[in-house]
């Protein structure tokens, strides 16, 4: 029982993550690689909130979002300049200093031991201390955030962020501000981001730079793109399917510090495959708009 509840919230946290990073990447085809970036900060911000001040459950999250969506705004400006294999090495470049920020910064940072001792969070007086209880909190902040994130997908916005994504130009020469809309989508993915790596930061109660490597951004990655680009619902399933797809491995009769690379094997052995399989319609160059 604990066991699928724990998973549950993986889920949930993962669903936020992954559907963020459908925006830029399903609907902008902007190959964000310093979104898991996004995700780190979130879960810094609201552990250092909580352990050297008193920040609250809700002014944590708010505060984990703003940040990481500050942040991007600096990212945008500069990587936005860039275009197709350039913007993709820019925002890898920009990941890879906020690790390497998260692990020399130690005074604040505690470096590569991390922080721990992060705090349960409390509604009113009441400490959800147990997971079933963090679960119906996880599951209903899941929830609002999908919500908010299919009305942005099927919305003027998101038929905007498409069209852009398959035809710049024309977009272009209908007078709209190209430049404005993926800032704002990045503004808006990395918030998302932020609030999950919150979300996460509260669960484990505990985060390291090592929790936020290149290989959590493969996980994203391979989520999109087995569940199609910009389809908000395949976004939702593949999300599922590839977080809880490796957990029968750890029930395995093989060694524990097998368990971690089989994990990442499976999921890349997926991607090749999908996109193998897909290779013709995955970036298809007309979609419906």
């Amino acid at each position: 029982m604990e066991y699928g509840i724990h998973l549950c919230i993986l889920v949930c946290i993962y669903l936020i993550l992954a559907q963020s990073f459908n925006i830029t990447l399903g609907l902008g085809r902007l190959l964000n690689l310093a979104h898991v970036a996004g995700y780190a900060i979130g879960a810094y911000v609201t552990a250092i909130g909580t352990t050297t001040g008193d920040l609250g459950l809700f002014t944590a999250i708010i505060a984990s979002s703003f940040t990481s969506g500050l942040l991007s705004l600096l990212l945008g400006a500069i990587a936005l300049r860039l275009s197709d294999d350039y913007f993709a090495i820019g925002t890898l470049a920009f990941s890879s200093i906020v690790t390497a920020l998260l692990i020399n910064c130690k005074s604040v940072t505690n470096g590569v031991l991390g922080i721990s001792g992060i705090p349960r969070p409390k509604i009113a007086h009441f400490e959800l201390l147990n997971n079933s209880s963090f679960l119906l909190l996880v599951f209903t902040i899941t929830f609002v955030c999908l919500a908010i994130i299919y009305i942005l997908l099927s919305g003027p916005f998101g038929r905007a962020l498409r069209a852009q994504g398959e035809n710049r130009s024309a977009l272009l020469a209908l007078g709209r501000d190209v430049r404005l809309m993926n800032t704002t989508a990045f503004f808006i993915s990395s918030s998302f981001a932020g609030l999950a790596g919150s979300l996460y930061a509260y669960y484990m109660n505990y985060v390291d730079p090592s929790s936020f490597s290149f290989s959590e951004m493969t996980l994203l990655l391979t989520i999109v793109i087995v569940g199609s680009p910009g389809s908000f619902w395949g976004c939702i399933a593949s999300t599922i399917f590839l977080v809880c797809i490796p957990e029968p491995l750890r029930f395995l009769d093989i060694p524990s510090y097998l368990v971690g690379p089989m994990r990442q094997l499976l999921q890349s052995v997926i991607l090749v495959l999908v996109v193998w399989l897909n290779r013709n319609r995955l970036f298809s160059l007309i979609r419906e708009v």
